[in-house]
C-alpha cells in the first residue's frame, strides 16, 4: 500500500482517498462478508445479520479467499464506495468507513493506528463463529441476536 499522507484518514474525506487509502481503511473484520436479511417490502425494516459467511470467505485466515475477483464470483457481494457510505449503517459502529463518513476517529486498535491486523481480533471485532455458506443453509436459522 502506497500513501503519501501517513495519517490520511484524519486529513481527507472519503471521496478524496486514493484506491490504496480506501482499501487501507478496512480493518479486515469480515462483518461485511456475513449474509444479511431484510424485509423486501419494508425499506425501514432493520438489517438482520447472520453468522453465515460468503462461500469465498476463508474462515481460518479471516478474509476473502479471492478479494480481487469477489464481485465477479459472488453475486451481491457488498461493494463499499464513498457514494454509498450512507447506506451502510448496518455495518458495526467500529467500521472505519462508517466512522469516517460521520467524521469520527478510528479506534486505537484499528490496524492503521496499531500497525497490526491482529489488533482487530484481539479486541473482539470480527465475524464470531462464522458458518460457511452452502446450498442447504437456511439463513433465518442463523440470525445474530443483539
Amino acid at each position: 500500500m502506497k500513501t503519501t499522507d501517513t495519517r490520511f484518514w484524519e486529513t481527507k474525506k472519503l471521496n478524496e482517498l486514493s484506491h490504496d487509502e480506501w482499501e487501507a481503511l478496512c480493518d479486515g473484520c469480515g462483518l461485511c462478508c456475513l449474509h444479511k436479511l431484510q424485509d423486501d417490502e419494508d425499506e425501514h425494516a432493520p438489517v438482520l445479520m447472520t453468522r453465515v459467511v460468503c462461500h469465498c470467505y476463508d474462515i481460518k485466515a479471516g478474509e476473502c479467499s479471492d478479494y480481487p475477483n469477489r464481485f465477479k464470483k459472488v453475486q451481491g457481494c457488498t461493494q463499499l464506495t464513498f457514494q454509498r457510505a450512507a447506506e451502510f449503517d448496518w455495518l458495526p459502529e467500529t467500521c472505519a468507513y462508517r466512522l469516517r463518513y460521520h467524521n469520527l476517529s478510528l479506534p486505537l486498535w484499528h490496524p492503521l493506528i496499531s500497525g497490526t491486523r491482529e489488533s482487530v481480533r484481539a479486541h473482539g471485532v470480527h465475524a464470531l463463529n462464522p458458518i460457511l455458506e452452502t446450498d442447504d443453509i437456511d439463513l433465518e436459522d442463523h440470525i445474530i441476536e443483539d
